[in-house]
């Protein structure tokens, strides 16, 4: 009686361990939240678009960023910003980006953010831009990117008077 019983179960083993695992990472924790995503608008033939975000480490390890996709260009990569002294802006690519517990980090105008580079579809204001980032031991994240208009409407003020 015990070898068809052996032989049972090392046929459902295999597939037994997989349905385990998987519910395991199903129900995975994820310690990166990322929240406050937005992009500006691109102008007709842009090949480039950027977007700003703030990402959390709400665990109790550092994390690393691993990759960024988008499936609206062929590259995605960190880029960081600054105007100097006498008002002339510079960016350069970022290698890394690690983020250690309780950190947040923030990437918006004039500091870290995302280049969206080879574009294949338009940034058209009131639309989501999707990015994925994939940090070390850890989900997937998709962010929804709010599209800005290229131009911040004016702010409202009092009226003027017609002359």
């Amino acid at each position: 009686m015990k070898k068809p019983l052996n032989k049972l179960f090392a046929a459902v083993r295999r597939p037994l361990v997989a349905a385990l695992l998987a519910v395991v990472a199903v129900g995975a924790r994820a310690d990166i939240v990322a929240s406050g995503g937005w992009s500006r608008a691109t102008v007709p033939g842009a090949t480039t678009a950027v977007g700003y975000l703030e990402l959390t480490n709400t665990g109790t390890e550092a994390r690393d960023l691993l990759k960024i996709t988008s499936p609206l260009c062929d590259k995605v990569m960190l880029h960081r910003s600054s105007v100097d002294s006498q008002g002339v802006a510079r960016m350069w690519p970022v290698g890394s980006l690690s983020i250690k517990p309780g950190e947040t980090i923030r990437l918006e105008p004039n500091g870290l953010h995302v280049m969206f580079m080879e574009l294949t579809k338009p940034f058209v204001p009131g639309t989501k831009a999707p990015l994925q980032l994939q940090f070390e031991d850890e989900p997937e994240i998709t962010v929804l990117l709010d599209v800005q208009p290229l131009v911040p409407a004016a702010p409202a003020g009092p009226s003027r008077p017609r002359h």
